[in-house]
């Protein structure tokens, strides 16, 4: 089953378009290039300038630019701050969900929601040119690469205009390819390649036949676990917006004289041709002439541009328009992957709400509340929602009237510090001048209390370990302490069960209280770098980049235990799809919802505890 929808991300592209002068002084637009690919570039001259907070103040800009040559490349901007950071950049400027990498044509490894690595393949290798997913019968309509660590020699991505080469070819290549089109032949084994298992996302052959029959997928089952596909695709194609024409295959890539010629015979000395891991036909299973498949990569080699990497670029291309490939590097290299709107849509266009009016309400909502994205830096202001946060526990009964449940805070700017609530405190009592700041070798370096030695051990392995993680709560709360018990993982059983799936980890040991270095290294590594951890026979523990995602995700675990146990209880209860639960995550659990429930919640522990008021900054 699959759904579309536009994530709450998306409102991130309809922000209020007050745009000022001196934001755009520290940002010059120029363009490179030759005479068939041409780049947009926006080139900051201030390296500390936030990317997303400028793309919200010029969005309307940079919507322009974008259009100019479908693409843009962000230069000289502050380097993102973690892997969590690009994703939501890339629904900022293109106001689309990320896609997932189905069909995969090379190995990469996913490292954040819908984030992958660039192709993992031998550094020594030239990638060719090629237009993400080209192969298949759906693909991104853009793609966007981030650049977390530039090669120390080589590695570029050089970008080609897809119609250019279009009209560098023969007239006699374009009519035989758009005549017969392509057909791409795999064979999946254990021995070479990615398996099948891997390209189609699960081991089920009953899936994977429903899955080829969708997508037009031949199937034929070998000995041994083996599967051969045969997939007819595209050679060209019209641009679904201008009209013009490009080239869009990746015939040249699939062919097998693609490989260097000793690894080509080695290949058809073992397996022959019948039985190679990929190669590439015309759509009626007729050879490709190699002197047609060097024509094609000299059109490629003539038209494309190469530039050199710099820490923190982010290049945003029209998949369909440009293709893109990698030349060899050396020394360490890190290029980030995603991609949105999918093309053809899978939405039923006759059944959904008009999208205008969406669109209206998206802006209207943004407009609202783009203001609480804003990275908070003040001291007086962080350790007031740090104190409002265990207040939070109280008022919501989180951790039962007792003293063993913590919730920490990095204290910016000061490295391996951190806010915690003093031991021996009920959480109704915390206020933020009786927070304790600690380091990480549990010396206390601001206040009059002592330390929890359990909470400490925790909180300083998980913060030394995930260093993006700037908040951690820890409790021993009714319902998330009983489904601790009971060794299992939450259940997709709502829209609020949905923010855990895929996104908490089981931590299966209890050896009595956490005040054992390796007992906390074992607890922050079950973590995983998800959301949530469940501590059998203890509690939980939930994390986040902030007060507000790490208090609302420990509000959502307590929910979401509650009602697996109670299901539970019944033992008659239905779980949402996967596909449809994953979609549902990115849809709620986001900073910008965070933010509107912790404020909700604020104005309500305020009312039961007016006089923490007192240490509010006034604003």
């Amino acid at each position: 089953m699959t759904i579309a929808k536009n994530s709450l991300q998306g409102l991130l592209n309809t922000v209020p378009k007050t745009v000022t002068a001196n934001s755009m002084q520290k940002v010059e637009k120029n363009q490179t290039g030759n005479e068939f690919t041409r780049l947009t570039i926006f080139q900051s001259a201030d390296p500390d300038l936030d990317l997303g907070k400028w793309i919200s103040a010029n969005i309307d800009k940079v919507n322009a630019a974008y259009e100019e040559n479908r693409n843009l490349l962000f230069r000289g901007f502050k380097p993102l701050d973690g892997k969590s950071v690009f994703p939501e950049i890339v629904k900022q400027v293109s106001g689309s969900e990320l896609l997932d990498y189905t069909e995969p044509s090379t190995p990469r490894t996913q490292v954040g929601q819908k984030v992958y690595t660039s192709t993992e393949f031998p550094e020594e290798e030239y990638i060719v040119q090629h237009n993400e997913h080209s192969y298949s019968n759906h693909w991104p309509l853009r793609i966007f690469f981030y650049c977390d660590i530039p090669a120390a020699e080589g590695g570029q991505t050089p970008i080609c205009d897809s119609r250019a080469v279009y009209k560098l070819l023969s007239e006699r290549t374009r009519r035989e390819f758009e005549e017969k089109r392509v057909m791409y032949v795999r064979n999946f084994s254990k021995e070479l390649d990615i398996s099948w298992e891997h390209f189609f996302q699960t081991s089920d052959k009953e899936k994977v036949a429903a899955y080829a029959k969708q997508k037009q997928i031949e199937l034929e089952w070998k000995e041994a676990g083996g599967l051969r596909t045969k997939q007819r695709s595209q050679s060209v194609l019209k641009h679904p917006s201008s009209g013009e024409m490009v080239w869009f295959n990746q015939a040249h890539l699939f062919h097998v004289s693609n490989l260097r010629p000793e690894i080509t015979d080695f290949l058809l000395e073992n397996y022959g041709e019948e039985h190679l891991p990929r190669n590439a036909y015309y759509g009626d299973g007729s050879s490709i002439q190699t002197e047609t498949l060097a024509e094609i990569k000299a059109a490629y080699s003539r038209a494309q541009l190469s530039f050199e990497w710099q820490a923190g670029d982010l290049i945003m291309l029209d998949n369909v328009l440009y293709s893109h490939g990698r030349n060899p590097y050396k020394g360490k290299r890190s290029i980030l992957v995603a991609m949105t709107d999918e093309y053809p849509s899978r939405q039923d266009t006759a059944t959904i709400v008009d999208k205008k009016q969406i669109s209206n309400s998206r802006k209207q909502t943004a407009a609202h509340y783009l203001k609480k994205l804003v990275s908070e830096t003040d001291e007086a202001t962080l350790k007031y929602k740090l104190a409002i946060a265990n207040r939070m526990m109280a008022v919501l009964n989180l951790e039962e009237g007792g003293i063993s449940g913590h919730i920490s805070l990095k204290v910016p700017g000061r490295e391996n510090a951190f806010w915690v609530n003093p031991f021996g405190m009920l959480a109704e009592e915390v206020t933020p001048d009786n927070l304790i700041m600690v380091n990480e070798e549990g010396a206390v370096l601001e206040g009059d209390h002592p330390v929890n030695v359990a909470g400490f051990c925790i909180h300083a392995t998980i913060h030394k370990m995930y260093p993006h993680i700037h908040c951690i709560v820890h409790t021993h709360s009714p319902w998330n302490t009983v489904f601790a018990a009971l060794d299992a993982p939450i259940l997709p059983l709502d829209q609020n069960c949905c923010m855990f799936f895929d996104n908490h980890a089981l931590y299966r040991e209890y050896n009595g209280p956490v005040n054992e270095a390796e007992d906390a290294q074992k607890l922050a590594q079950a973590l995983g770098g998800k959301s949530a951890v469940i501590l059998a026979n203890h509690g939980a523990l939930t994390c986040g980049q902030n007060v507000e995602t790490a208090i609302m995700y420990m509000v959502a675990l307590e929910r979401a235990c509650r009602l697996n146990i109670i299901a539970r209880q019944t033992g008659d209860y239905k779980l949402i799809e996967d596909e449809v639960a994953r979609l549902t995550k990115e849809w709620i659990a986001n900073p910008i919802g965070f933010g509107i429930e912790f404020d909700a919640l604020q104005r309500r522990v305020e009312r039961v505890y007016p006089e923490l008021r007192n240490f509010k900054k006034e604003e």
